[in-house]
């Protein structure tokens, strides 16, 4: 295998780019969309596998390059595996657009990707037709078994033997027709732009947490703890926002997210350092405390 990279004139729609079928990670517009297997790689061979593929940068994005993208599960030590895409669209901050291409052979002939082609050529993912349908939902986690977990962690946590547990439940919907992706996906932007949008293997959601992000030698993280709901009236919404903050309940519940993670850093770091309060970050229907956290890897 080996990858090349071109800078493109156009704007890409990551979104359609990816569509149903295809790999997307974005926010506020800056990203990856992908299609097509190259490679499927284990997550600990990712790295690795990724500096053996020669490249061919014909661009000066510092940002370019063949990137592995997937699903890392929260067990420790579970298997998980990613996807080198086949083809690439990455878009960054200062708006600059380029694809990367992986091929499979040295003799893959690539030395018309010189010159900026239109992005028409680069993908063939149609727009959502508009539908009915109905659905249903259905509890999948019994409720007395969750009740059971709700007591169970209570207990634990005034006992000392936890310090924090997050209790959830999954639940079933069931649609009248199949439910388009690309659809889906459209939908996460017009109501969460600016949270962290995905999509892999069907995997697809939104969150406005970022676990961590490294940019050469900075690591950057930005935890959320502590949460309240949205009304629609900014009235409201913020008297709510008030009450989350002087909240003793989640402010104790955000320190222990914040601890946990700065003691996870710091050894990797030169310095490490953070906002001294948190702020509110707000999202389509929640409110957040949220605290940034920024350091230089050692």
């Amino acid at each position: 295998m080996r990858a090349v990279t071109r800078q493109l004139a156009e704007a890409v729609d990551l979104e359609s780019f990816a569509g149903a079928d295809g790999y997307l990670f974005v926010r506020d517009g800056v990203g990856f969309a992908a299609r097509g297997v190259a490679a499927e790689v284990a997550a600990d061979d990712a790295v690795a596998t990724l500096a053996a593929i020669p490249h061919d940068g014909q661009s000066t994005l510092g940002a370019s390059g063949p990137i592995a993208i997937g699903c890392v599960p929260f067990l420790p030590g579970a298997p998980a595996r990613l996807v080198i895409p086949r083809v690439l669209v990455g878009r960054d901050g200062a708006g600059q657009v380029w694809e990367t291409r992986v091929v499979d052979d040295e003799s893959s002939n690539t030395e018309d990707w010189s010159d900026p082609v239109s992005t028409e050529t680069i993908w063939t993912s149609t727009t959502p037709i508009p539908s009915t349908s109905s659905f249903t939902v259905h509890p999948i986690t019994p409720e007395p078994t969750y009740l059971a977990a709700v007591r169970s962690a209570r207990a634990a946590v005034r006992s000392g033997s936890l310090v924090k547990a997050v209790i959830a439940r999954a639940i079933g919907v069931e649609s009248s027709e199949p439910i388009d992706v690309h659809a889906v996906l459209n939908r996460l932007r017009a109501s969460f732009g600016t949270s962290y949008r995905y999509s892999f293997d069907g995997f697809v959601g939104a969150s406005p947490e970022l676990l961590v992000a490294v940019d050469g030698d900075t690591i950057r993280s930005h935890p959320l703890a502590g949460t309240t709901s949205r009304t629609g009236d900014p009235d409201t919404d913020e008297a709510l926002a008030q009450r989350l903050t002087a909240s003793m309940k989640n402010q104790i519940e955000h320190r222990v997210v914040i601890d946990s993670i700065h003691e996870t850093l710091l050894p990797y770091c030169s310095y490490l350092d953070w906002e001294p309060e948190p702020s509110v970050v707000k999202v389509a229907n929640v409110q957040h405390l949220g605290t940034r956290m920024e350091g230089m890897l050692s």
